[in-house]
This record gives C-alpha cells, sequence and structure tokens, in this order.
C-alpha cells in the first residue's frame, strides 16, 4: 500500500513540472516572446517541424508581406524561422521548402564566408553586405544582405534582402553609355545615329568637323549633302537605309565647310535592340580622299609606264625590222660568192667575216624581233604532240658552229624511250639554240658542254651544264631579265644584248614550263634547266592561244594578291603591274577564294591575319581543288617566327615571305619555284 501510494505522489508532481513549463510557454506566447514553435523528437528522424504563431504579431506580418524587399528571421545558424512571400519569389521556391531549412544553401558558394560573417556581426550590430544568391534553378542573383540581432524571443537575427540585378543593369547601361561617347569622341571615321526618319540623335566629333555644324536633331541629309562619287551633281538616295535595309562600300563625296572636296566611304545599318525593335540607323562616312589621290598617282605613273613600254616595244620592232633589210642583200650576196669558184685565200677569208658576222648580227636581229612579239602578244605557237629529244637535237645543231668555232667537247645524253610533250618544235629547238649558243660564249676554248634530257615527277626536264665562267649568286634572279649581262667589260668581248636567256624565259613559260639558272660561283660553270609539262594524252594540233600583252618586260603572269589592308593590297599591285603582271586583289578569305575561281591565278600571295576565314583556310580550300595544282601560294605576312614558318609549310604554302618585300626578293619570286622552298 505504502508504495502504490509513493508512485502516485511521484506521478503527480511530474504532472505539476509538465503544468509549470506549459503555463510559462503560454506566458511567453501572450508576451510576445515567442515566434515560433520548433518541435522535433530524438527518436524521429524527419526534420524538426517550424510553427509561426500569428495572433498578437500579426499586423506587423502583414506589414513585412507588404514590403518591396525580401525578409526573413534566422537562428544565429542561419536556419530560417519565418520570411515573406518576395523571399521565395527571389529564390523561386515554395515556402515550405525554405522554412527550417539554413539560408546557406541558396548562397552562392564563394560568398559564404561573407554571409557567415554577418549572421556572427549581425548579432552584435546591424551589418550589411553584398553577395550572389543563387536560385533554385540555378540562376545567380547579385544581393545586399541586411543583418540585425532578433532582441526578443528566440536568439537569432532580422533578414533585409535587397535585388540588385536591375541596378547593376542600369550601372552597365551607364557604364556603356559612357564607353559609347568616348568611341564617338575618338573614333577617325564620322559615325552618325538617326532615327527611322533620318533625324541625327548622335554624331561623333569626326561627324561635327565634317558638316561643320552641329548636326544634332536635324535631317541627315540636310547636314551631309552626299552627292554620288561618278556624278557630283546627283545627290545620294538614302531611302532604302531609313527602311532598314543595310549598305556597305558607297563611294560618296561631301563638300567640308570652305568648299574643300572630301571623298568618302558610306557604310549604314539599321540600330535593332535585343528584342528585335529597329530604333534607327547608324551611318559610318570613311575619308578616303588621300587614297584616292593616291590611286589617282599610281594610276597616272603605271599609264606612264605603260605608254613607255609600248613606244619601247614599238622601237624594237621598228629598229629589227630596219636592221633586216640591209641584211637580207648582204646574205644573198654571199650566198652569190659561195656559188663561185673564187681561188683569191684573201677573198675567201673576207666573206667567211662576212658571213660569221651576217650570221651573229642576223641572231641578234631574230632576237629583238622575238622579244617584241612576245611582249606584244602576236607569237602563236604551232602546239603538237613532238619527241622532246628530237627537238634538242636540232637545237644543238643550230649552235654546231658557235660551238666548233672554240673547240668546245659537246655530249648528249637522253633515255631510250621518246620523251612525248605538246610543244611548237621549233620554238623548242630555238630555246635550246640560244640556252647551248650562251654556254658555248661563256666558257674558256676548249671547254665541256653537256645537254641531259629526262622524265622528273611529270615534267620533262632539259639541263645544259657548261664549264665556264660561272655566274655570281646575286646575279643568278637576273639573268632571265632583258638586256641583263652577267660580265660587262669595255671590251665586249663576248658580244651580245643580253637577249638571248630573255629569250629563252619567256618562250619556255608560254609553253607552260619554267627555266631556272645554276651556278657555284665564278669560274665554277653554270647549269640552265628546262622542264616542261608531259604530254598528258590529251587533243593535240590545236593553236595555243594568243599571249596577251604585258605591261612590262617581264613574262606576263595572273597573280592574285589577298590582303586585308587596302594600301598594302593596292600598291603591291601597282608595282606588279608595272613589273609586267595581270594583278587583282581581294582583302578578306572568302572573297580571295572567289576571285581566285574566277580569275585562276598562277601565283598567289595571300596575308595570313585575314577577316572571316585566314590565309591558312584559303589556301587548304584552293589546295582542294585540282584546277589549282600548278598555282604557287606564298604568305605574305608580318608573323616571323620559326612556328610560323613551320605552319605555313604544313598548311600548303610553298613560300614563306615576311614583310617588307623588297623589289630584288619580289622578281626572284616571280620566277619560277625552287623544290622545297620555305623562304625568309
Amino acid at each position: 500500500m505504502s508504495d502504490a501510494l509513493a508512485a502516485a505522489q511521484r506521478e503527480l508532481e511530474e504532472l505539476r513540472l509538465r503544468l509549470a513549463e506549459a503555463q510559462e510557454t503560454i506566458r511567453a506566447i501572450q508576451g510576445g516572446e515567442v515566434d515560433a514553435l520548433v518541435i522535433s523528437d530524438a527518436e524521429d528522424p524527419e526534420p524538426p517541424r517550424v510553427f509561426t504563431l500569428d495572433a498578437a504579431d500579426k499586423p506587423y506580418r502583414l506589414l513585412v508581406e507588404q514590403m518591396h524587399h525580401a525578409a526573413a528571421a534566422l537562428t544565429i545558424d542561419g536556419v530560417v524561422l519565418a520570411c515573406n512571400n518576395h523571399l521565395t519569389r527571389l529564390l523561386r521556391c515554395e515556402r515550405q521548402e525554405v522554412l527550417g531549412q539554413p539560408l546557406q544553401q541558396h548562397i552562392d558558394p564563394p560568398g559564404l564566408p561573407v554571409f557567415e560573417g554577418l549572421l556572427r556581426d549581425g548579432l552584435a550590430a546591424l551589418t550589411e553586405r553584398e553577395v550572389m544568391l543563387r536560385r533554385a534553378d540555378g540562376e545567380r542573383l547579385p544581393i545586399v544582405l541586411g543583418v540585425r540581432a532578433l532582441h526578443e524571443g528566440v536568439a537569432g537575427v532580422c533578414l533585409l534582402v535587397v535585388d540588385l540585378s536591375e541596378q547593376k543593369r542600369r550601372e552597365r547601361l551607364i557604364a556603356d553609355e559612357a564607353t559609347a561617347r568616348a568611341i564617338l569622341e575618338q573614333v577617325a571615321d564620322a559615325v552618325v545615329v538617326c532615327d527611322n526618319e533620318g533625324i541625327v540623335l548622335r554624331a561623333s566629333r569626326a561627324a561635327h568637323d565634317l558638316c561643320g555644324t552641329n548636326p544634332l536633331f536635324q535631317r541627315f541629309d540636310r547636314v551631309f549633302a552626299l552627292t554620288r562619287h561618278d556624278d557630283p551633281r546627283a545627290r545620294v538616295d538614302l531611302d532604302t537605309v531609313w527602311r532598314g535595309e543595310p549598305l556597305r562600300g558607297l563611294e560618296v563625296c561631301c563638300d567640308r565647310p570652305g568648299g574643300k572636296r572630301a571623298d568618302l566611304m558610306l557604310g549604314a545599318g539599321p540600330l535593332v535592340v535585343a528584342g528585335g525593335e529597329r530604333l534607327g540607323v547608324v551611318i559610318t562616312l570613311t575619308d578616303i580622299t588621300s587614297l584616292r589621290a593616291a590611286e589617282d598617282e599610281l594610276r597616272r605613273r603605271a599609264s606612264e609606264l605603260q605608254a613607255a613600254d609600248r613606244r619601247k616595244d614599238e622601237f624594237l620592232a621598228m629598229l629589227a625590222h630596219e636592221l633586216r633589210n640591209p641584211l637580207s642583200p648582204i646574205q644573198s650576196s654571199l650566198e652569190i660568192m659561195n656559188l663561185q669558184a673564187l681561188d683569191d685565200p684573201l677573198v675567201n677569208q673576207c666573206r667567211d667575216v662576212i658571213e660569221r658576222q651576217v650570221q651573229q648580227l642576223t641572231r641578234l636581229v631574230d632576237d629583238l624581233l622575238e622579244v617584241s612579239r612576245i611582249n606584244t602578244g602576236k607569237i602563236q605557237l604551232q602546239m603538237e604532240r613532238i619527241d622532246l629529244g628530237a627537238a634538242v637535237l636540232r637545237g644543238i645543231e643550230t649552235s654546231r658552229p658557235a660551238v666548233d668555232a672554240k673547240r668546245h667537247r659537246l655530249t648528249f645524253a637522253c633515255p631510250p624511250d621518246p620523251v612525248w610533250v605538246r610543244a611548237d618544235p621549233t620554238r623548242i629547238a630555238q630555246v635550246i639554240g640560244n640556252l647551248v649558243n650562251n654556254a658555248a660564249k661563256y666558257t674558256e676554248s676548249g671547254g665541256e658542254i653537256g645537254v641531259r634530257l629526262e622524265s622528273e615527277g611529270g615534267r620533262a626536264v632539259v639541263r645544259v651544264r657548261d664549264s665556264g665562267i660561272g655566274i655570281p649568286q646575286e646575279m643568278l634572279a637576273e639573268v632571265f631579265d632583258l638586256f641583263t649581262q652577267v660580265h660587262r667589260s669595255l671590251d665586249r668581248s663576248q658580244g651580245g644584248l643580253g637577249i638571248g636567256l630573255a629569250l629563252v624565259k619567256r618562250l619556255v613559260t608560254i609553253h607552260g614550263g619554267q627555266v631556272e639558272a645554276h651556278s657555284d660561283g665564278p669560274g665554277l660553270g653554270s647549269e640552265f634547266v628546262v622542264r616542261l609539262p608531259l604530254w598528258d594524252g590529251g587533243r593535240v594540233g590545236q593553236e595555243a592561244p594568243r599571249v596577251d600583252k604585258p605591261t612590262g618586260t617581264g613574262p606576263s603572269l595572273r597573280v592574285l594578291v589577298i590582303d586585308d589592308n587596302r594600301d598594302a593590297a593596292e600598291l603591291l599591285a601597282a608595282l606588279l603591274g608595272m613589273l609586267g603582271h595581270k594583278v587583282q586583289t581581294a582583302a578578306d578569305g572568302p572573297s580571295g577564294i572567289a576571285t581566285a575561281l574566277a580569275f585562276m591565278p598562277q601565283l598567289v600571295l595571300c596575308d595570313i591575319g585575314l577577316p572571316l576565314l585566314d590565309g591558312y583556310g584559303v589556301v587548304a580550300d584552293l589546295r582542294a581543288r585540282p584546277e589549282f595544282a600548278d598555282t604557287r601560294f606564298i604568305a605574305l605576312t608580318g608573323y616571323g617566327r620559326a612556328e610560323d614558318r613551320q605552319r605555313s609549310q604544313a598548311s600548303g604554302f610553298h613560300a614563306h615571305l615576311i614583310k617588307p618585300v623588297g623589289l630584288a626578293k619580289l622578281k626572284a619570286l616571280l620566277g619560277p619555284p625552287q623544290a622545297g622552298e620555305v623562304e625568309a
């Protein structure tokens, strides 16, 4: 009985304690000391449940819900006790996904140390910091967190969240506006921004200078009186521009203040915002007055050079013709004398002297005529399938007198089978005859001359080697120039006008071949190598097309210059034109490919750093096409490191030249390609 009574007393005491705790909790709730109840069970794995109290502080909670900023009450560990709807919208979460959860899971990791510091500092005083918030969908948002301690109820802090995204956007707009203004002040071109009606809204400093007044809020076509480049009396129609159509590269004219005329390049395009709305038009006016003046001067000088070159060709033709007139009766007289039996040794000696001199003069006249015919585009090749060995033998025979006169030993080697090419047999014999004559002339009496015919890499190759006086290295690139002689002296012991090798180069070139000179130096002999395409089995016997007249003394090549620097491309094209070549230019990769397909160049000088498609891409595209198999591609660039040269070679360039390129290098470049060349 006593045991039961003791147990009842203990149970009663426990009930009294629980009642006291409940009364204290009710007192705290009624006193506003409690914002929320957190109920947890140590044996229950579920997270604690949080119950907010709406009774006494409901007006304050309504006030918090009406705030324009997000707000929350947190424990000192960052767990959310209460929050307004603005915070859940900012986080893009449901309220139950936020309450009872640490806010750290929504803070961008780099900002966690800052957030933890805010919780600590907020217990002592009001503090705020800027961090990045990570929304439920992963989007990052700049915010300012303001933290202040909760002075009543549970230990924690009150959090205020301010969205900075709009402020950041406005700051970026202000920065972009300042940048745009700075650009407009510094840019050299005249830049004008108009609305869709053509009213000027903004203008660069250069635009102000061009029109001589403040163009703002005036019609563009009133302050900028633009006329057509080809007709200064016709105004430029910009109606399509105001309708939003782009315009590029239109040459126009404008009268500057004081009446001075300016040549301009006009470009225009619509001003479109992110949503696709067209706000107006941006117009650029680039001053090309100096460029046009330079181009006009270049054209004038080129025209003068062409006229002088034409007069030179006409003079050579006339000179050869006039020299040939007296040679004809002299030759006839010699033939009559040869038919007569003359016993006087002195007379016979004089006749032989005259005959040799007539032959020499005839050869000089023939060379002059040949050069003139090629330069004026009047030579016709009688192309047919020939055995090159037979043509070489005929050429050797024509030079036999010169070889025998100096008692040279001449050898000829060729393969047992015919070497077939498509060529004019007379012209090929003339080429070989000139080369053997040259070897005989510049080799001391009793020397060695060797002629060898062979096939090499799909081409027929003729080599003429001698043991003569040789050629200095610095002259190898110039021996084929018209009127060039390696060894000049007052005694003129070797004679000649410097025409023979120039004629060889021109004849070989119009056959689609190449000729090159080699020598180890003075006194070590020379070798001339002629390469002609082997016959491919196609049609033969067709007349070759006329050779257009070049503008210079060199053989005419079709040269394409691809360079985005307009000044560099135009000046190089003008120089090549003065040297007698046909030149076209392009300013970027895609237009370079298009020009090449239409122009079919024999040589391409290509920059590396091109807009839209670089030089490597241009060469890769063109070399993949079979019609450019024989085209030479030269990299003309400012990149000069070893790896740059290696990349050029790996990309398909035949040579790599570093800007600037001198005239001697350029002339050597236009000659026949060297095997495996990678030039500096």
